[in-house]
């Protein structure tokens, strides 16, 4: 699957030559340099040179205030931006990438990109659905988030180095990355800083939450609730000043109200998840049935889990059926890899009855995960799921 982050051997390799690539850049002349004349060279020219030159074009004329931010962002969007038919050959001269299939999708894997149907092994030469036209629309769009197969974001490599204060806080506002990723080690990329010994880092992160408390709009404080972030109400200022009294300073009373009200959202929807761990099936109804109810199932833990989830893996029909009766909704949601419940529903041993009510009430086949693999790959392979399965029975 294509992703906006590079493969993180190559990234290291192109970061420590670029003194020697631009330290002979006076004459623009490729021919005038002499490392355009080795095959890494001619790679690094054929494919790199165009972006780069135009990127760093940009940065002597804008002079931003964080080059290596501004650089980061030029990129990304010159990503999204360029001809598919550019991407399919930009890597023809010695590249990690192989043509794509018929699907038109790349799988990432440790050695490079390869093709999702060309894997190793029969247990994945998985026959797949007939899918149309407009299943592969809805589909590119859905994955077009800017994670790898690992769930890390470009935030989440930048976070485990070190920045000068305020970058980070700038490579959010001007990518738009999502803080709430979730990479299969259940990291936030404000985890990452900190497993990283870099606390600036995080600092960053709450920084701009804080500055999104100082506007006072609701709506993003509801995004990062949904999404399971664990860092709101806790965060402070520079002067020790908490967020519900920045909103307040203000005069945000609707967010304000917002944050003081999260802690008891976040325990009624631990409380929903453990009653479903624990088959508490009076109790899992009557929280649905409170005024808050369908905002409880769509939220996610810890784990990048809805309550949904959490029931397909205990295996729970009459859970599983009552929630995709009140909120078919949650059938699209995605846990931290993108996976959604029917992916889930494909590794049980319920995979009949469960999967029967998931596709009734509307869940896609055709969905894929970051790692690119549908629902059915989990049915030929239980492992991950199995997994789960066991992390949800150790939590009970």
């Amino acid at each position: 699957m294509s992703r906006a982050i590079g493969d993180r051997e190559f990234f290291n390799s192109l970061i420590s030559n670029i003194d020697d690539i631009f330290g002979q850049a006076e004459n623009t002349s490729s021919q005038m340099n002499p490392i355009f004349k080795t095959e890494q060279g001619k790679y690094l020219a054929n494919n790199l040179a165009d972006p780069l030159i135009k990127a760093l074009t940009e940065i002597a004329n804008k002079r931003p205030e964080d080059p290596v931010a501004f650089l980061a962002n030029y990129l990304q969007n010159y990503l999204h931006q360029r001809d598919p038919t550019e991407a399919s050959n930009s890597g023809k001269t010695n590249s990690t990438a192989t043509l794509m299939s018929n699907s038109g999708m790349l799988r990432r894997t440790d050695n490079g990109l390869h093709s999702s149907s060309n894997t190793n092994g029969d247990e994945e030469r998985i026959e797949e659905d007939h899918i149309s036209d407009l299943d592969v629309e809805e589909e590119t769009n859905a994955n077009l988030d800017d994670r790898d197969e690992h769930g890390q974001s470009m935030l989440h490599f930048a976070c485990a180095r070190s920045h000068r204060r305020g970058a980070l806080m700038h490579l959010i506002e001007e990518s738009n990355i999502d803080i709430t990723y979730r990479d299969e080690l259940y990291r936030t990329a404000r985890d990452v800083s900190l497993q990283a010994n870099q606390p600036s880092n995080a600092k960053d992160i709450d920084r701009y939450v804080l500055s999104l408390a100082v506007i006072g709009d609701v709506k993003p404080f509801e995004k990062l609730a949904v999404e399971g972030y664990d860092h709101i109400v806790d965060i402070t200022d520079d002067n020790d000043m908490s967020i519900v009294n920045i909103a307040l300073e203000r005069g945000h009373e609707e967010l304000a109200s917002f944050l003081r009200n999260l802690r008891g959202l976040e325990e009624l929807r631990e409380e929903l998840h453990q009653m479903i761990r624990d088959g508490n099936v009076g109790r899992v109804r009557e929280i649905v049935a409170e005024p808050n109810g369908k905002w409880l199932l769509k939220a996610k833990n810890y784990y990048g889990r809805t309550a949904l989830h959490i029931a397909i893996l205990k295996e729970n029909e009459e859970v599983v059926d009552h929630f995709v009766h009140v909120y078919p909704e949650v059938l699209k949601i995605g846990d931290n890899l993108e996976r959604t419940a029917l992916h889930y529903a494909m590794g049980t041993n319920a995979i009949e009855s469960l999967s029967r009510i998931l596709i009734l009430k509307g869940a896609k086949r055709t969905t894929k995960d970051l790692k690119g693999r549908q629902p059915s790959y989990y049915f030929m392979n239980k492992a991950d799921i199995l997994r789960l399965q066991e992390e949800e029975e150790e939590n009970r």
